[in-house]
């Protein structure tokens, strides 16, 4: 039997996606934004990885290909005709959405974490029309709270918030978290998905490879410790 078109193309689509997530994989590597050790994150938790997209925007080749992989997705799960405005999150995603929004010809908006005291006090740059459609654009999920924050403050302007991009997702609950808010997170790879990869090309060692799985693990259940203080 013969696969419908549509089956074809989702299958199409999946292979492109994973070879996006190669690419981009080896070029976080190659610029050093992906890195082993002991961190605290923003959480107060301890990580034994930690993921520095913000390295990536000294790299205009690896901006272009994180652009290019953002827009695709775009494309391929949500469709342009369904966005009015594209809005990054401060501030790591403020560059990426900069880009997308140029490639796909969408408006740019971004919203302020703190509102302005002086002019128009606005918390939202840029126009925002009532019903706006507004796609989210941001660099990984964690907890999802930043972008929960954002949607809201489009929401509370009268923008209209279903949907967000991005480029990968920790595995910390960022997700349900998101669908609950009534926002759908679409993304390029979870950090398992780009690990299990990166191990099986031995870009990373088998002691870094179960640690790092050990982690996601233990965060699945709740039970990754505190740093002392956190």
């Amino acid at each position: 039997m013969i696969p419908r078109l549509e089956e074809i193309e989702k299958k199409v689509w999946e292979e492109e996606k994973l070879f996006l997530m190669k690419q981009v994989g080896i070029l976080l590597i190659k610029n050093n934004a992906v890195k082993f050790g002991d961190y605290i994150l923003t959480s107060g938790k301890r990580s034994p990885y930690y993921i520095d997209l913000r390295q990536t925007i000294s790299s205009p080749i690896t901006m272009d290909w994180i652009a290019n992989s953002l827009t695709r997705i775009v494309v391929n799960e949500i469709g342009i005709t369904r966005i009015d405005k594209i809005l990054g999150v401060p501030t790591a995603g403020v560059p990426f959405a900069t880009v997308v929004s140029q490639k796909l010809g969408i408006p740019l908006i971004y919203y302020r974490q703190a509102r302005k005291e002086h002019g128009v006090r606005k918390k939202v740059e840029g126009i925002l029309d009532r019903n706006d459609r507004v796609l989210i654009v941001d660099d990984l999920i964690t907890t999802g709270e930043s972008v929960i924050e954002a949607a809201e403050v489009v929401r509370d302007q009268g923008g209209v918030v279903n949907e967000m991009v991005v480029l990968l997702d920790r595995e910390q609950g960022g997700e349900e978290n998101l669908r609950q808010s009534r926002i759908e997170p679409h993304l390029l790879f979870k950090i398992s998905d780009a690990m299990n990869w990166l191990h099986s090309v031995h870009l990373i060692s088998d002691e870094i490879f179960k640690t790092v799985i050990r982690y996601l693990e233990e965060e699945k259940k709740g039970g990754v410790p505190s740093a002392p203080g956190g």
